[in-house]
């Protein structure tokens, strides 16, 4: 897909605006805020051709691209068609009049990984990547109709939504008390009490940290936005940077006997046990945790083909 357009300036101006003041410290991963008017300067990032020639050009199938409305994913047969060519090659693709059909119904269609595909997202996704120190993806949700796509439901990340087209309302609840395990199947019974009910219109912005319920719906369409991703650092995270730090540590690294003396096992175990717990209370834990996560490589895959050099002589 041939992308001009530099927004990289633009780009950079809008997360300067987003993450500016107190948003490290009070707001990020902790309450929802809107910044009216932010991304107006990078709207042009994506837009309906661009969501047109996607669909035109790639094999878009679920579950990187589905259609859900009040919850209930669409079968890709309500919108997918199977073609046998001459050669017996069996293709899967979009069928356009059923497509429009199921958007005309009030049907959402959702894209994951718009990042991967898009020059432009994928730009402004490395932007972000860059400010905020952490893996970063952009998924697309576009609407004609004012149904809602998933419900009442709570990520187990924080989003960042950019409304490129159209408004769309959001009514946001309080956070999951349930579980943050991304496994949980169970959503849970969302709060009663609406804590926000607010409308984003074109170049508005909206960060939402992770467990907040809420619930999005097309107030006014066709709408566009998309939502970056940032996932969590956990508990997990940590344990895992550790025993890979004390990888060849002479404690961690001790035989485990399964038969033998059972004093032997036991003993093993206490040496284990007391090494984690002297690695875990150093007190530049956290500090060299988090200076690895920063020294990490974040950005685009980049390829470099060979040099090609003039054409042989004939």
């Amino acid at each position: 897909m041939e992308y001009t357009r530099d927004l990289s300036g633009a780009m950079e101006d809008v997360i300067s605006t987003v993450v500016s003041g107190d948003f490290l410290s009070q707001v990020y991963h902790r309450e929802h805020r809107v910044f009216p008017g932010a991304a107006e300067k990078i709207r042009d990032v994506f837009g309906w051709d661009d969501l047109n020639q996607l669909l035109e050009t790639h094999p878009l199938r679920s579950p990187q691209m589905r259609l859900s409305r009040d919850g209930k994913q669409l079968a890709e047969a309500a919108y997918m068609e199977a073609r046998t060519s001459r050669r017996g090659r069996r293709r899967v693709r979009i069928d356009p009049v059923k497509l429009r059909a199921a958007l005309s119904a009030g049907h959402t269609l959702s894209m994951r990984y718009l990042d991967e595909i898009h020059p432009g997202v994928s730009q402004l996704s490395e932007a972000f990547e860059r400010r905020l120190l952490s893996d970063f993806e952009f998924n697309l949700y576009a609407s004609w109709a004012p149904t809602g796509s998933f419900n009442t439901h709570w990520d187990d990340h924080d989003v960042f939504v950019v409304q490129l087209q159209g408004k769309k309302r959001w009514r946001i609840f309080g956070r999951n008390e349930f579980s943050m395990h991304p496994a949980d199947s169970a959503m849970g019974t969302p709060p009663a009490e609406v804590v926000d009910d607010l409308v984003l219109s074109p170049g508005d912005v909206l960060f939402l940290p992770r467990g907040f319920w809420h619930d999005p719906v097309t107030e006014e369409g066709p709408s566009l936005h998309i939502t970056g991703s940032i996932p969590c650092t956990t508990g997990l995270d940590l344990a895992r940077w550790l025993l890979d730090e004390l990888r060849e540590d002479e404690a961690m690294c001790a035989e485990l006997l399964r038969f033998g003396r059972l004093e032997e096992p036991q003993e093993v175990l206490r040496k284990v046990r007391e090494r984690l717990h002297g690695a875990f209370a150093e007190e530049d834990l956290l500090q060299r945790f988090f200076a690895a996560r920063d020294g990490a490589q974040f950005g685009r895959f980049r390829l470099g083909l060979p040099d090609v050099g003039p054409a042989p002589a004939a």
